[in-house]
């Protein structure tokens, strides 16, 4: 079922104009199956009428769908595409405030996944070199990752629960 599902989101979101990012991502390593594994944006799109991001790992073995509202949709295939609003989004404000605040975004991470929804975090390095976690939506991470060109990291029990193969 998951692989059908993953394949139809995979042509749905192809069909939608889904692009892939350019984020630096690292292969799947068997030998480090308890660290998190660093996924790119594969798409952005509907699927069934609801909005849809899609993560892949860099060998494309692994899909991970994540289920988001089109204001988030939007955003994030704005900057998966390197595209700007003419006004300043929420995450350009976010990462305006970083920047001028001295911090830099280290990392974005999926962590969780509970009753059907996922937990994700943010690492800062603030400008006295001090690490902050912060709690945040799995789409604001991965908002601001696409704007950093950073990867996603998905804690490898989201992915034991929730991912597919393509």
């Amino acid at each position: 079922m998951r692989g059908m599902l993953t394949a139809a989101m995979t042509m749905a979101l192809a069909c939608a104009g889904g692009a892939a990012a350019d984020a630096a991502t690292m292969a799947t390593d068997p030998a480090r199956a308890d660290e998190p594994v660093a996924m790119a944006v594969r798409g952005v799109g509907q699927y069934q009428g609801q909005w849809v991001v899609l993560l892949e790992d860099a060998i494309g073995a692994r899909r991970l769908p994540i289920w988001i509202g089109e204001l988030e949709a939007g955003a994030i295939d704005l900057r998966v595409k390197k595209q700007k609003y003419p006004r300043p989004l929420t995450h350009d404000l976010l990462d305006s405030i970083v920047a001028a605040s001295g911090a830099r975004i280290e990392r974005v991470d999926v962590v969780d996944l509970r009753d059907n929804v996922f937990y994700g975090r943010v690492t800062l390095r603030d400008a006295r070199g001090v690490v902050h976690q912060i709690d945040a939506r799995p789409s604001d991470c991965i908002a601001l990752a696409a704007g950093a060109g950073l990867p996603v990291y998905v804690a490898p029990r989201v992915l034991a629960a929730a991912a597919a193969a393509p």
